[in-house]
């Protein structure tokens, strides 16, 4: 009795001061309560958010890899391939490997315990704590859960959560070594690559030059397409490569010959006198050449003026009726009048003759050719040709040279040898040549002047016409071809560039000039390895990387109705297990009532509500006898008995559990045996109160002392 009473005035005096105004020590009681509990919140919600931002952080970095992927700009790094290629090709896959090893282990770490402390912290089966605890073991160990949810299904969502996100790490191990590679590629660099330059220098000396040689090969050279023609092509003269090791195009240096041939006015033919002359109304005085004969084009190389090639023309010349009576020379011919016949039997024809002066210049410009072949493709700036004739003075014929060594125009012509064609003879002529048996009579066209009536599309009949005196006798003196002033100015550019090339193609000992070397930028290929990003393993890296973002925070987020304020527990480990069922009579009771240790029947054992996490909570509220005693001394010296901690705040539930669990024969607990652990709960109930009471009377003596 008296012992009740004291024990209710200290009740009252424990409300009394539970009423009233804190103790120091009643204060820093409850800060050292609230600071550990305020710690490890604040723990938890850093360590989720950091959780999100590292998934965060590897998403972003995937979509730079995309970023950088489009716009190719990995290709920019180049490592040319030496004997260490595989070397740094094996360290950058390691490295891959490496960093998303590390880095998907830090995820999968900082996932699996906020997730577990989440879990921890909300009241569930207990089943479901193993299951979703034990799918955080491996890849397998969560496929093993999935295949046990068909026998027992407590938790198939968490489970499949786990199985997806270590099934997406897996996907990123995978493609980690082979998202960003070294591929090997034909890069193509400049160089530069020496030339033989095509046109001679200035200090070239021309007149060195055995100009009939060269003239007697040109024509051939020209008129066989099937030789090589490297350096030449119509008018222009190019740079040829010596390196045929790039590719593409390539600009080399090119000179075009630029031609501009005019008609000469205001000449008229003289045959009185000793020598037959052509003079002008202002008084100069040309030498005249043997009347030729029909569709003809011969160079006068008797007159060097200026720049200029001077031919006489007796084609028909494409223009204006006007323009043609200022520019014609009319000229006698003297021919037979029947065939084989050797009478003075002769009559007389008229020939209209045209002086054609073409001036002459040099363009230096660029080509453009084929790397490999020398083949030519283009040019930068072509020699222009002119539309129509038009007329110049023979003022302009004696305007003396403008290029200082003008050797190179008129050398060829004057030393080019006769042509293989029969001499053009008057009838006069021919019968002093069959008198005197000479064969020599006329004006006989050189190689170069056959070469060019070739170009201009003459036939034979036209270049070698039937002769006056013999069975191919004619007296027709009206010429069948017609020369445009284009024709004329491209054919005798493209005469004088092959001469000028078959005099390079001789060399100096053959006659003709040495090339220099000059230089040209090419373009070659070669063999490299760059980093490249391999779109299907990427493609997979990110997807992995933003389911992982959404199951992190399905598994990891904050329950409002729950928040994991609790932190004791949080993980699920063996030594976890081992103090959680010290800790937990009912639990280990209830799972140790299965005889038979199988997976199967210990999960459907465990299948009621726990919350694991208040297991570690010093609150009366929560505490159990356990009816064993241990010597523990309390603050009065009396002899303690220890208790557990098993949240009761309504008992029915841990009762209906119990009563529902399977006997040791299979069958339901009875009605007696319900009775007696009624009891054992009311002996459980008066425990609890004694346990509050001696904390109060500790309280107390505590207050007392202080």
């Amino acid at each position: 009795m008296p012992t009740s009473i004291s024990s209710q005035s200290a009740l009252q005096d424990e409300a009394t001061l539970l009423d009233g105004h804190p103790s120091m020590s009643d204060s820093v009681t409850i800060v050292k309560e609230w600071l550990p509990h305020r710690i490890s919140s604040l723990f938890s919600i850093s360590l989720r958010w950091t959780c999100y931002c590292l998934h965060a952080v590897l998403i972003a970095l995937h979509l730079c890899l995309v970023g950088l992927a489009v716009r190719h700009t990995e290709h920019s790094v180049v490592v040319p391939i030496t004997s260490r290629s595989s070397v740094l090709t094996a360290a950058l896959s390691a490295s891959l490997q490496a960093f998303y090893t590390i880095y998907t282990a830090l995820l999968v770490y900082l996932t699996q315990r906020v997730s577990l402390s989440r879990r921890l912290s909300q009241r569930q089966m207990l089943t479901t704590i193993h299951d979703v605890t034990g799918a955080w073991g491996g890849l397998g160990a969560a496929l093993d859960g999935l295949w046990q949810q068909t026998k027992v299904v407590t938790s198939p969502l968490g489970v499949l959560s786990v199985t997806a996100y270590l099934l997406n790490i897996s996907v990123l191990h995978t493609t980690s070594s082979s998202i960003i590679q070294f591929q090997t590629f034909n890069n193509t660099v400049t160089a530069s690559a020496p030339t033989a330059v095509g046109w001679p220098g200035p200090s070239v000396d021309y007149i060195g030059f055995d100009w009939d040689t060269i003239s007697s090969l040109a024509p051939s050279v020209g008129n066989f397409s099937g030789l090589g023609h490297a350096g030449l092509t119509n008018g222009i003269v190019y740079d040829v490569l010596l390196d045929n090791t790039g590719i593409g195009n390539v600009t080399v240096n090119a000179t075009s010959i630029s031609s501009d041939c005019a008609l000469v006015a205001g000449l008229n033919y003289n045959a009185t006198g000793s020598a037959d002359t052509i003079w002008a109304q202002d008084g100069e005085v040309f030498p005249a050449p043997p009347v030729p004969w029909k569709d003809r084009i011969l160079c006068n190389t008797n007159v060097i003026a200026s720049d200029m090639l001077n031919f006489y023309v007796t084609t028909a010349i494409e223009g204006s009726a006007a323009l043609l009576d200022h520019t014609s020379i009319p000229m006698d011919w003297t021919y037979y009048m029947s065939p084989n016949d050797t009478s003075n039997n002769i009559s007389s024809a008229t020939i209209d003759m045209s002086w054609v002066a073409c001036n002459i210049s040099l363009l230096h410009t660029s080509a453009i050719v084929d790397a490999q072949s020398n083949t030519f493709l283009s040019s930068v700036s072509e020699a222009p040709v002119s539309p129509t004739w038009t007329s110049v003075s023979p003022h302009s014929l004696q305007q003396p040279p403008k290029t200082a060594n003008s050797s190179w125009l008129w050398g060829p012509w004057s030393s080019a040898p006769l042509a293989d064609v029969s001499a053009i003879c008057s009838a006069s002529e021919e019968s002093e040549a069959f008198s005197t048996s000479s064969g020599e009579c006329g004006y006989q066209p050189s190689m170069l002047d056959a070469y060019l009536m070739q170009l201009l599309g003459m036939n034979a009949s036209q270049i070698n016409p039937p002769q006056p005196y013999g069975p191919e006798y004619s007296s027709n003196t009206t010429p069948s071809f017609t020369l445009s002033v284009d024709q004329m100015e491209m054919a005798l550019s493209r005469v004088l560039a092959t001469t000028m090339w078959t005099a390079g193609q001789l060399g100096e000992v053959g006659g003709g000039f040495d090339h220099s070397i000059g230089s040209a930028t090419i373009t070659r290929l070669v063999l490299e390895t760059r980093l490249n990003i391999n779109w299907i393993p990427l493609s997979f890296a990110l997807s992995a990387s933003v389911i992982l973002l959404v199951l992190a925070i399905r598994m990891t987020h904050a329950d409002s109705e729950n928040p994991p304020e609790a932190d004791a527990v949080n993980s699920g480990g063996v030594l976890e297990l081992i103090w959680l069922a010290s800790r937990m009579p009912a639990m280990r009771d209830t799972i140790g009532r299965v005889d038979s240790p199988n997976i199967d029947d210990l999960r459907a054992a465990g299948r009621f509500d726990v919350l694991l996490a208040d297991a570690g909570e010093e609150e009366p509220a929560a505490k159990h006898h356990d009816y064993s005693e241990c010597h523990c001394q309390g603050p009065q010296g009396v002899v303690r008995p220890r208790y557990t901690f098993i949240p009761i705040d309504d008992p029915t539930p841990l009762r209906e559990t119990i009563i529902h669990q399977l006997s040791d024969d299979g069958e339901p607990i009875s009605e007696s045996d319900s009775v007696g652990l009624e009891i054992k709960r009311v002996h459980s109930e008066i425990a609890l109160r004694f346990q509050e009471l001696n904390r109060l009377e500790a309280l107390r003596d505590q207050t007392q002392r202080n």
